[in-house]
């Protein structure tokens, strides 16, 4: 039956087709206008799930055909906690999404979910692949208490919307409902922002979007968030999402409610390369690297040299391809479409020499930008943030004070189940801040990046580098769930480089994984620290970061305590081993403390008897500090005046005195 109506107060003439079991669907043309992106979820092509308005696809996360089902309109997704389960985009410039960082926009969508056992579970999402501070949340409620929905906004500088629930509850597990969520800028430049459930306005308060707010978001998820690292994973069923750059009116929601977004043809994509990427920016030479692609879907793709035409390896325009790297490369993609005009990207992969056999390069921070190391490289942040600190023949990385929690994803080098790795890295012992405490842990795990105090407990593979107030550093290791540090009797001596090795097998999924973990002075002999103790990573799901997951995927550092010293270690040359097997070689000479031509030395001394004041000089560097150490038996040391800055090429200071005891050593330390 074919139903034409004309409703005079709308202003819009629309035709419907009553179909059996599903609703009214409506040709309503002013849906069309500003609308972003709509995603029906009716169908997979390749590794996506199209959007019918501007080609903005959603990448499946663990998602297949399996999981489609019989929908509100057709068919939709099933999302599954326990599995992981999303729909994700990250956004690029001059893109319209996503669509919660301007002042006018709608989000509408279908759900069917039952809220019981869904504690703070998440099924639209706009946030940052870098950093975990903004988000747009629609979810379940964060105290799992009843089957409303919850709002959650949030971005530093702005007013917190912090999880008021709706007083219309559509969470009942048993009928689809209808969400829409409007934010609409109003004269004064404030927007206000409603929610209508089912077509009925919900009396719930949301704090306007102050005049001028900025948001800064680059990411769009259904189904959990994508931020930083994935979370809030929801179970249940979303069907028919679509976004606005601009806010509905009353009528155009109720029509939308009865009828659904209009027919839309699928949009002829221009010809353009979304992304060409190695996994790693730096390969061993002779190793493996991973080539991915994301080209319009259409097109007919080829990369060069030695590689060719790659599209019947690639679905709808994604593929990947692991090519060896004999030398450092520059490869070129080319996407071509009939007669149109070619695209091309570049893509340069540099070969690292001089590795010993056996190593993948993870990170060294060599081309690395001093400064944050946030937005650099695969790198992504929890909380706080790292620096690279450059010296003239080396960079490294330091935590800022305050608490850091960063992790760099492993990609095509994860740790799968039942492999074993050993994790390589170095770092020194700096003489600054000794005052204060160091407390940071690093290592491998599968558990999703968010905050500090995450990882504190059941975090994985790692050790953790402890030091009370002007106390000796040490390196400890817990051994099983809830177990208790052990600390090592190793001594760590300022100054001085040491390497890490740390052996992991990834046991399967109900069992525990184990570790090893053995140091060594760089140059000097190897010590076993620790040998076959378990992970400490719990089996049961953690709200809101999820469930273990079978595969390691992440190299984690966390800084845990605020006061701690910032400067105290620095941190260099990561790799891990490759054929699954524990590697007991250093991967490359350190570069650490390497000066520029010419000797560090103190170049002058005068002692004043009368005062009884000592005048040190010495060689330096600008931009350095300096510290001056003393002892009356070249074994035990102590600090006689830090914080010194350099005073270019030479620097000086006095100290005041007077000296005890027969003899006086002095040092330089940078």
């Amino acid at each position: 039956m074919i139903i034409t109506t004309r409703l005079l107060a709308a202003k819009f003439i629309f035709t419907a087709c009553l179909l059996p079991h599903a609703g009214v669907f409506a040709q309503g043309q002013s849906l069309k206008t500003d609308l972003v992106a709509y995603w029906p979820l009716d169908i997979i092509q390749g590794t996506k799930t199209p959007d019918l308005k501007n080609g903005y696809d959603m990448d499946l996360v663990n998602l297949t055909a399996a999981d489609l089902v019989p929908g509100r309109k057709g068919t939709c997704f099933s999302f599954t906690n326990s599995r992981q389960t999303l729909l994700k985009r990250t956004n690029v410039a001059g893109e319209n999404l996503p669509v919660t960082n301007k002042p006018s926009f709608t989000v509408s969508f279908w759900a069917k979910i039952d809220y019981q056992g869904q504690n703070d579970r998440r099924l639209f999402s706009e946030g940052n692949n870098a950093t975990n501070d903004p988000l747009f949340n629609l979810g379940t409620a964060n105290n799992g208490g009843s089957p409303s929905l919850d709002i959650y906004i949030r971005n530093s500088g702005t007013t917190l919307v912090d999880h008021p629930k709706t007083t219309i509850q559509p969470f009942d597990g048993v009928d689809w409902h209808h969400i829409l969520f409007v934010q609409a800028l109003q004269a004064g430049g404030e927007s206000t922002r409603q929610v209508y459930i089912d077509n009925v306005l919900d009396g719930i308060t949301l704090a306007n979007r102050a005049a001028g707010a900025v948001y800064n978001y680059n990411t769009t998820s259904i189904g959990g968030i994508l931020r930083a690292a994935p979370a809030a994973w929801v179970t249940g069923l979303i069907d028919e999402v679509a976004v606005w750059n601009r806010a509905l009116t009353e009528a155009e929601i109720a029509d939308l409610f009865a009828n659904g977004i209009p027919s839309l043809a699928p949009p002829l994509e221009p010809l353009k390369i979304n992304k060409f990427e190695s996994d790693f920016p730096v390969t061993v030479l002779g190793n493996t690297t991973r080539l991915n692609w994301d080209v319009t879907k259409d097109a007919t793709i080829t990369i060069s040299p030695g590689i060719g035409d790659v599209t019947a390896q690639s679905a709808f325009g994604v593929g990947k391809r692991d090519v060896a790297l004999p030398a450092t490369t520059t490869y070129t993609l080319t996407a071509s479409r009939g007669a149109e005009v070619p695209v091309t990207r570049n893509l340069t992969v540099t070969a690292k020499q001089g590795i010993a056999p056996g190593w993948d390069w993870l990170e060294d921070y060599e081309g690395r930008t001093a400064g944050s190391l946030t937005g650099q490289g695969r790198w992504i942040t929890g909380e706080g943030q790292a620096l690279i600190a450059k010296t003239d023949a080396n960079a490294s990385m330091k935590f800022t004070a305050g608490t850091d929690l960063l992790a760099l994803p492993l990609l095509s080098r994860t740790l799968l189940e039942t492999k074993k790795a050993t994790l390589f890295f170095r770092f020194c012992l700096t003489s600054e801040e000794t005052s204060l405490p160091i407390d940071t842990a690093l290592g491998l795990t599968e558990k999703s990046i968010r905050s500090s105090g995450d990882f504190v407990t059941n975090m994985g593979t790692y050790v953790h580098f402890a030091r009370e107030p002007d106390g000796p550093l040490t390196i400890e290791a817990r051994d099983g769930i809830q177990g208790a540090y052990q600390a090592s009797s190793f001594t760590f001596q300022p100054g001085q480089v040491y390497n890490v090795w740390m052996d992991v097998t990834n046991q399967p999924l109900e069992s525990t994984d184990t570790y090893s973990v053995h140091v060594a002075p760089e140059g000097g002999a190897r010590t076993t620290l620790f040998e076959n103790l378990a992970s400490d990573r719990e089996p049961q799901e953690i709200v809101v970061l999820g469930s273990p997951l079978p595969d390691i995927h992440f190299l984690f550092m966390v800084a845990r305590t605020a006061a701690q010293a910032s400067e105290a270690l620095l941190f260099d040359d990561f790799y891990v081993s490759t054929a699954n097997v524990f590697n007991t070689t250093v991967p490359i000479p350190s570069a650490f403390g390497k000066n520029p031509p010419g000797p560090f030395a103190i170049t002058a001394f005068a002692y004043q008897k009368a005062t009884g004041s000592a005048t040190l000089t010495w060689s330096s560097r600008a931009a350095e500090t300096y510290s001056i150490w003393t002892s009356v038996n070249l074994i035990n040391w102590s600090v006689a005046a830090s914080g010194i800055n350099s005073g270019g090429a030479s620097t000086s200071h006095v100290l005041p005195g007077p000296f005890s005891g027969p003899l006086r050593y002095f040092q330089i330390r940078r």
